[in-house]
């Protein structure tokens, strides 16, 4: 959180100076504004032209940043919108500057001051204090996991942090309570600034967004995006070349993973985030490939502890309210198949939302149910459970039947076909249901499942980006609103104990002493929460050889989190 060098202002001051004279820095098409206060990126030199092409399973949901939506999605808003602070994906490091060429954290530990990059939205319209105190207002006020992460405190008395304009060039950002100088970076590298005077505008028509990323939209349609370079953008190289190099992104929507792998591996695609084994082994020596292990991702089967029967049905979701009904399919579950057989070797059991790829933070000592059909069994009985030629019966008598919610797409299909086995074979009648993205998307926000598949992939591996799948906005087994501790399981002694230690977590100032919160976290999130995770994928992403600048992850986006460094030969 230290202010930018002296160096690098000097060399930021060069750079601006050089691409205002004919010789010396190189000519290019698209040239840095002028005013701009440039921030050198560290990649090497290239060269401004040409189209990038590459797959999403899934079209942007949304173009407004706010709103919570899926990975895909992300990936596309990461390149229009910048934040105050970027985030390095191969270092896993938060840089000290992006919007922000300063960020200062003052005496009450709570306070931060940051000075703003004198730059222009791709309208040309100058970045002003106005707009980052609106952009961090609507975040607060989006009710999204954005929100949680401008709030401190527990249950009712979570307080919103204050925005306030300090002059011409300056803003101020007072949490109410202190919080570590590391969780306070993350949140500045993940807000998005957008324009005030454009951002209500422009929300119907996003090819007229004024974007203060690398990129604008060009066209979408429901079968391709295409995004344009932005011309004001505030990044250059050290040869004084504006960023980005490429003059557009084309992504072909709803490719699925596998299809996206295969046409990867015909030469179609330049760059992929998510390349499937079998394609990763047939390339070698043919691409860059690189498999990074671990990734952040965890797959989990979501049981509807609801009891509103206005969400789902009583008998059913009171299964998932039971510890030894959530041990028990825990156990029943073969997470060694999906790893080996479903995912081809390249993916590691997980029993936890901290996955095994995120060693900072993963407990291994957290709780574990290893896979054990007898076991599981034996606890369904010493339950009130009974089996009746094969099938499960629970103690009213009811058969214990579930309908399984999936997105209709082949992984998390294999996925779901694999666990319906092992859940079939100990008498349980479950019924799978392939949903299209949007309709899947519906169920799992609404809360109309009785149990649904989704892949968890917090955006930075710090934990505080966990928080809004636990105690915020987003846990999927609980209301928005608290009517009373027998419909939400916010109410629940162990929740509120969980919620005070995230919250204990945000304020301690050594990673030593959150890594200790997190783990008691781990130890009691295993055992009481009703999601059941599954398996971590690897983290495996690839770049043709004609793709220059490529610094390939560790996790997601892996190949294109620096697309603006991207250049083709």
């Amino acid at each position: 959180m230290q202010p930018t060098t002296q160096s690098a202002l000097a060399l930021s001051l060069a750079l601006s100076l050089c691409l205002g004279f004919v010789t010396g820095c190189g000519t290019t098409s698209r040239k840095l504004a002028a005013g701009v206060d440039a921030k050198p990126a560290k990649c090497e030199p290239g060269k401004q032209g040409g189209a990038l092409k590459l797959a999403l399973a899934f079209g942007p949901l949304t173009f407004n940043p706010f709103a919570d939506s899926t990975p895909d999605t992300f990936a596309v808003l990461r390149k229009l919108y910048g934040a105050l602070l970027d985030y390095d994906f191969e270092k896993q490091t938060v840089e000290d500057s992006g919007l922000a060429t300063a960020v200062s954290l003052e005496g009450d530990g709570k306070t931060y001051q940051i000075t703003l990059r004198k730059c222009f939205f791709s309208d040309g319209s100058p970045l002003l204090p106005d707009d980052v105190v609106f952009s961090y207002n609507t975040a607060l006020a989006s009710g999204s996991s954005l929100s949680d992460l401008l709030k401190t405190g527990t249950g009712n008395e979570r307080v919103e942090a204050k925005f306030s304009i300090v002059d011409t060039q300056t803003v101020r950002i007072q949490f109410n309570d202190p919080i570590s100088a590391d969780a306070a970076k993350f949140v500045l590298a993940r807000i998005p600034i957008v324009s005030k005077a454009n951002f209500q505008n422009a929300k119907d028509d996003p090819t007229k967004i004024a974007c203060s990323g690398p990129f604008v939209v060009k066209a979408v349609s429901a079968k391709e995006l295409r995004l344009a370079a932005n011309p004001n953008y505030w990044k250059v190289d050290n040869a004084g070349t504006a960023l980005p190099y490429l003059d557009e992104v084309v992504y072909e929507l709803g490719v699925d993973r596998k299809t996206q792998s295969e046409r990867f591996a015909e030469g179609k695609y330049d760059v992929i985030d998510y390349l499937l084994p079998a394609q990763a082994k047939a390339l070698e020596g043919q691409a860059r490939i690189r498999n990074a292990g671990g990734s952040l991702r965890v797959w989990t089967l979501v049981g509807n502890a609801r009891v509103d029967q206005t969400k789902v049905d009583r008998n059913r979701s009171k299964h998932f309210l039971a510890d030894d009904f959530r041990e028990a399919i825990s156990r029943l579950i073969d997470r060694n198949r999906l790893a080996q057989t479903v995912l081809g070797g390249e993916a590691k059991p997980s029993f936890g939302l901290i996955a095994p790829g995120n060693p900072t933070w993963h407990d291994p000592n957290a709780p574990r149910y290893e896979p054990n059909v007898q076991t599981a069994k034996a606890a369904l009985l010493a339950a009130g459970y009974s089996y009746r030629d094969g099938k499960l019966y629970d103690g009213i008598n009811a058969p214990v039947r579930f309908k399984f919610i999936v997105p209709k797409e082949p992984t998390a299909l294999a996925l779901a076909q694999s666990i319906v086995q092992d859940l079939t074979a100990a008498g349980l009648d479950i019924f799978l249901d392939e949903q299209p993205l949007d309709k899947w998307w519906k169920a799992l926000t609404t809360g109309v499942f009785d149990m649904i598949l989704v892949e968890i992939q917090p955006e930075f591996p710090d934990p505080v980006f966990l928080q809004p799948f636990v105690t915020g906005s987003r846990p999927y087994f609980a209301d928005p609103v608290i009517t009373n501790v027998q419909t939400d399981l916010r109410g629940y002694d162990w929740f509120k104990k969980i919620a005070k230690d995230f919250d204990l977590a945000l304020r301690q100032k050594t990673t030593e002493e959150r890594k200790k919160l997190y783990n008691d976290f781990q130890k009691s999130w295993n055992e009481v929460s009703p999601v059941i995770h599954l398996v971590s994928e690897h983290t495996i992403a690839g770049a043709r050889s004609n793709v220059l600048n490529v610094r390939l992850a560790s996790f997601d986006p892996a190949a294109t989190w620096n697309l603006e460094e991207l250049y083709l030969k």
